[in-house]
Parts: C-alpha cells; sequence; structure tokens
C-alpha cells in the first residue's frame, strides 16, 4: 500500500472513530500564583487574584464545540515586584494539554514562558470581557486562551484554529496600540505580536500543516498502526525543519514547537528500530540535541 493511500486510510478512520464534538470552548485551568518576591501588605492585596483568574477563564465560552469536553492548561503566574499602587511586574507560564487517541496519556500543546507581563489588579474590581478594549490584564488571558485554542483546534483538523488566532491577532493589534510591554514586533525577546503574526503569516501554513500531521496521523495513530505513525510524525518533523530553514531564524513558531516537543519526540522514538534518526532530529533541532541524544542512549 502507498504511502499515500495509507494517510487516506488513517484520515477517513480517524475522522469515524474519534468522538463528534470534541473540539472544546470551554478550559479546566489550573491556576498558580508564586508571591514571594513582594512584601507581605501586598501578597494580601492579591490573596484573590488567582480564584479571580480562574473564574474569568472558566466562565467564559470561549470558542464554538462540546462544554463537555473542555481544554486543559495551566497557568503560573509569578508575581516579580510592585510598579504601582495595584500594579504588578509578573512572568506567567501558559500550558496546556490534550488526550492521545487511545491512550492513558496525553501530550502537551503549547508550553509558553511570557517574562514580561505588567497589569493593574484591585480585589474591588470585577474582572470583565471587552474584546473591543484593551486592559493590561484581562486582554493577556484573552490572548493566551485564543491562543491555546487555536493550537488545540490545529491538532484535530488542519489550519482549523485560524478563527482563533484571528481573535489572538485583533487583542494583539490593541496591545501594540496601546504600547504596552510584550505587545511589540520583536526578534529578540518572547513577544506576544510576533508569536501571532507569525502563526497567521502563509509562511509558516506549511508548519502548521506538519503540527496537525504530528498529531492527528502521529501521536493519535501509535496505538492501531505503530510504523506508518512514526513516518507521519518524521515527515511532519521534516517538514517543520524546512519551513525552519526557509524563513528567519529567530522565529517563534519553529522555537516554540521543539521547546514543547523535544522531550516527547525523544521519548516516542526511543522504540524506533532505526537509531540514526536521532540524528536527524539533532540536525533540524540542534537546541535540544541533549534530550535526543539521551534517548539514543536508551535506544532498545
Amino acid at each position: 500500500m502507498t504511502m499515500k493511500r495509507w494517510f487516506s486510510l488513517v484520515f477517513v478512520a480517524l475522522v469515524f472513530l474519534l468522538p463528534v464534538g470534541t473540539r472544546a470552548q470551554g478550559v479546566d485551568v489550573t491556576v498558580m500564583v508564586n508571591y514571594e518576591s513582594i512584601p507581605t501588605t501586598n501578597k494580601e492585596l492579591l490573596r484573590d487574584f488567582g480564584n479571580d483568574i480562574k473564574s474569568y477563564l472558566i466562565d467564559y465560552n470561549w470558542g464554538p464545540g462540546s462544554p463537555q469536553e473542555k481544554i486543559r492548561c495551566t497557568i503560573n503566574v509569578f508575581i516579580q515586584s510592585v510598579i504601582g499602587d495595584n500594579r504588578y511586574s509578573a512572568q506567567v507560564f501558559i500550558g496546556s494539554l490534550r488526550p492521545i487517541y487511545k491512550s492513558e496519556q496525553s501530550t502537551a500543546v503549547v508550553r509558553i514562558f511570557d517574562q514580561i507581563w505588567e497589569f493593574t489588579y484591585s480585589h474591588s474590581r470585577p474582572l470583565n470581557h471587552n474584546p473591543h478594549t484593551f486592559d493590561d490584564l484581562t486582554s493577556v488571558l484573552d490572548f493566551y486562551m485564543y491562543l491555546v485554542l487555536g493550537y488545540d483546534y490545529d491538532t484535530s483538523e488542519r489550519l482549523s484554529g485560524t478563527p482563533l488566532f484571528q481573535k489572538a491577532s485583533d487583542i494583539a493589534s490593541l496591545g501594540r496600540a496601546s504600547g504596552g510591554n510584550g505587545w511589540q514586533l520583536s526578534t529578540t525577546n518572547f513577544s506576544r505580536l510576533q508569536l501571532i503574526t507569525e502563526l497567521l503569516n502563509p509562511q509558516f501554513e506549511p508548519a502548521r500543516v506538519a503540527f496537525w500531521t504530528y498529531h492527528f496521523a502521529g501521536l493519535d495513530s501509535l496505538a492501531f498502526d505503530k510504523a506508518a505513525a512514526y513516518r507521519n510524525m518524521i515527515s511532519a518533523i521534516q517538514t517543520i525543519g524546512q519551513v525552519k530553514r526557509n524563513v528567519d531564524p529567530r522565529n517563534l513558531v519553529i522555537k516554540l514547537f521543539f521547546d514543547t516537543k523535544a522531550k516527547e519526540i525523544a521519548e516516542v522514538f526511543t522504540d524506533y528500530p532505526d537509531p540514526s534518526i536521532f540524528s536527524v532530529f539533532t540536525g533540524i533541532d540542534p537546541n535540544h540535541q541533549a534530550a535526543y541524544e539521551e534517548a539514543r542512549a536508551k535506544h532498545h
């Protein structure tokens, strides 16, 4: 059977086997706030901050889909300093997971560490959604929720995250107009605007399709055709490597993919018949050579 024929059969099979309506409109979010770097007085002012964020996120209808199947995500906020009345600087980690088909395991879809977030928070002021007005607290939360959902949708259907990425882009445009930190284009530091601009750039479209191949025809196929799943994952990684060679090497999309997936790739291919595959991965993603070499050493 040809690869093209096999791929078509897998696609059809998964369309019928995967539950209908699993793309989520809500989030199942865990919020952690670290206050260790600020004075005790300010810690008290932030006592409800984590719960307020969580309520803001889980009570909102973020997109179409089944309310029973929520996207699992984690938000860890590290308060760095107090920079004014009810105003803080922070770093934030955003991570999301989705289940692997026919498996008890999950896969990390996105892992982002944003080091520049300045926001105003008062426990007496409710957090409200307003997509047309920039807010240094809620707009960042909105941006990342649309980003997380967009990435999740992209794993189950080619480029289906685009409408959600567009919503994130609209927020980023408001942020850029506000002049706030983290919203300007940058090739030296992480930039929310830079990331969403790349995701919607046609140059990165093959990488987004490969992202779907990696998950849908790769990870989700491991349970019933491991050899074909391996082939699809390798093809996806090579396509992402080709995009990497064709774009500015300082891009965020490819870096984010390998920062999120390198350890998983190394672990999944521990049983792959040909250990030279780790040299292929290292050539594409030298920043995570240590993970691939460790996997090669464990190769069965």
